[in-house]
């Protein structure tokens, strides 16, 4: 089979090295304002029966999982030569796509794409107002940031630069440019999911061609992976979301719940506005870890369609059971040659419930990870098991 894979075990000791956690940071308690009210008394210590019910209220929370109503997503092109610090304007950049599509100008994401980066008047904006939230193409930011800060955090730690499983698609050529390049142009993209996340394809086609006509390579915030231009355009998010699976790595760690077992999770649903999602209780079987990275793929595309932007402005919660068909396994490496394992006499779908899970270290950073899990009339049993339940899910789709 054709097919690629996207498991890569380096990549796990990577990410846990190169993603720190999200800080948990607190303000220090302020003094008392002597112009504000008189402060109220200490409030009394809650009683066990209180504690127990925010208890199981938070509990519940983690089993109500939503999509984003708004996204924004950037992507980090490393730039060299005397103009690498010079932050383009929108003008800049729409030169680059007229020159890049002289003969297509009046297609439609041409001309959407154009649009985003046309730099509105303040009466344009006023007249706007009323409308922006029908729109699913937001904003366009556009800023430039020394890849060696003299103070402060790197946007792109040197070891994600010189790891060989997060640079393998660079060639030797690529590879050998990077110390030159001085400069990181980030262009960060505001936009909602609709017509098949319209707005992460026009982005995707702005980083295509500045990264072409400027000779950068692109690097992606949350998956770590930095790529030239032909390899990102080659993975760039079909119309039809037909490769999913190209645009999100599927990585392995080991199972902290059960020794000797593996856990396989996305990275960069982000740029959907959905949450990264999780399998646990695998086997370190690789036919077994490649038909779970096939079921994430499949259920990442449904996740995608369930969270297409509600035009009430709120947020999507997604349904308690979601089902996931072999046909969505197959639709997220449409992109690709070759098939998936399937069997003429199996159910050919399964049931999931998505459960949030605490932050961990290796998680790309400030964005929630689900776990899959059987709906909760199976999983919220004491006697579930894990692992038995996701040897039977992927049966289901791919055969024993």
């Amino acid at each position: 089979m054709s097919v690629r894979t996207c498991l890569f075990l380096p990549v796990l000791w990577a990410s846990i090295a190169c993603s720190p956690p999200p800080a948990d940071v607190k303000p220090a308690p302020s003094p008392a304002d002597p112009a504000g009210p008189p402060s109220s008394p200490a409030a009394s210590p809650a009683s066990p029966d209180e504690d127990a019910a925010e208890a199981r209220r938070l509990a519940e929370l983690a089993h109500h999982v939503v999509s984003a109503d708004r996204i924004t997503y950037s992507y980090l092109l490393l730039l060299s030569g005397p103009d690498a610090a010079r932050p383009p304007t929108h003008t800049d950049l729409d030169k680059l796509v007229q020159e890049a599509f002289p003969n297509n100008l009046e297609d439609e994401e041409v001309s959407l794409l154009r649009g985003l980066l046309r730099e509105p008047t303040a009466d344009e904006n006023a007249a706007a107002s009323e409308g922006r939230r029908a729109k699913d193409l937001l904003a366009l930011e556009i800023e430039v940031f020394p890849r060696t800060p003299a103070f402060g955090p790197h946007l792109i730690e040197e070891k994600v630069l010189t790891d060989p499983d997060l640079t393998r698609d660079l060639t030797p050529v690529e590879r050998d440019s990077l110390p030159a390049r001085s400069s990181l142009l980030v262009l960060r993209a505001a936009y909602r999911n609709q017509h098949g996340v319209r707005g992460l394809r026009l982005l995707q086609t702005l980083v295509r061609v500045v990264a072409t006509r400027r000779g950068a390579l692109i690097h992606d915030p949350d998956t770590l992976e930095t790529v030239g231009p032909t390899v990102f355009s080659e993975r760039r998010l079909q119309t039809s979301l037909g490769n999913i699976a190209d645009q999100v790595p599927v990585i392995p760690f080991p199972d902290p719940a059960r020794a000797g077992m593996l856990r396989l999770a996305t990275r960069g649903m982000r740029r959907f506005g959905s949450v990264d999602i999780e399998l646990a209780g695998l086997p370190g079987d690789l036919t077994a870890l490649q038909r779970a990275t096939f079921f994430i793929h499949g259920l990442a595309r449904v996740l995608i369609e369930q969270g297409e932007y509600d035009r009430t402005g709120f947020a999507v919660e997604l349904p308690e059971i979601l089902p996931v068909h072999h046909s969505d396994c197959a639709s997220a490496y449409a992109g690709r040659p070759g098939s998936l394992p399937r069997c003429k006499d199996c159910p050919d779908f399964v049931e999931i419930h998505l459960v949030e899970r605490a932050p961990e270290p290796h998680d790309a950073v400030g964005h929630v990870v689900a776990r899959i899990v059987a709906p909760r009339s199976v999983s919220d049993a004491p006697t579930y098991d894990q692992p038995a339940w996701a040897q039977q899910a992927l049966a289901r789709l791919f055969g024993p």
